[in-house]
């Protein structure tokens, strides 16, 4: 796990019952001195056999309520989940798959990743402050490179959009998933298409988070 990122692993007897594609998100209602907010977190493991929902929740240094949670929930507490809800999802028909995203993005794309079936090329990159925030991957699944921004901002990162217009794709038509910080997800989106040739279908964007907007998107604050 990440130097900026924490693991909350739920349990519960309605969580075998939960309908969870790769990449899904789920709303949380975190608890506050109020009463409740409501929060969005990418799913990054569903196992129905042990009743296990697995999230990894970015905490940023705002301090918004669902990061007051994530810091601070304990074994032993309650919290109330909506059902789960899917914005892009895993393109079985691809010739190849391209995945790039911030360290937010990471957790539903790399969730994707490690759902895929090993018979169709995967390239990608993703981006961090620095080494520490690098988010691993599935045991088994082979990594994907990750770039470092340093202090540079991540919004309409300069870094990433680099990184991916660098890319050498492979013969066919691949479907590519994006997700991160919205201004970022755009210039993702049109390299994709304008320098790299995908049909504007073939690329799956999730806006992650977006400055100023705690609960924006797939990420929440």
């Amino acid at each position: 796990m990440s130097a900026s990122m924490r693991q909350i692993d739920l349990a519960g007897p309605d969580v075998p019952r939960l309908r969870c594609r790769p990449g899904a998100h789920v709303v949380v209602r975190v608890p506050t001195g109020g009463g409740e907010a409501r929060r969005v977190y990418s799913i990054w493991r569903h196992d129905p056999r042990d009743s296990a929902l697995s999230l990894r929740i970015a905490l940023h240094d705002a301090g918004g309520p669902g990061c007051v949670w994530a810091r601070a929930v304990a074994p032993g507490d309650r919290v109330t989940l909506e059902a789960p809800r899917s914005k892009i999802t895993l393109d079985e028909s691809a010739a190849f798959h391209l995945f790039a995203g911030d360290e937010t993005g990471a957790v539903p794309l790399l969730a994707m990743r490690a759902a895929l079936h090993r018979d169709r090329p995967v390239l990608g990159v993703f981006e961090a402050p620095g080494p520490d925030e690098e988010m691993p991957g599935a045991e088994g699944v082979p990594p994907l490179p990750w770039v470092h921004r340093g202090r540079a901002s991540a919004v309409a990162s300069r870094v990433l959009l680099r990184a991916v217009q660098d890319l050498r794709l492979p013969t066919g038509t691949g479907t590519a998933y994006v997700a991160g910080e919205s201004a970022t997800c755009r210039l993702l989106q049109r390299v994709l298409i304008e320098q790299h040739g995908f049909a504007r279908r073939a690329v799956l964007v999730q806006p992650q988070w977006t400055p100023g907007r705690p609960g924006f998107g797939a990420g929440g604050d």
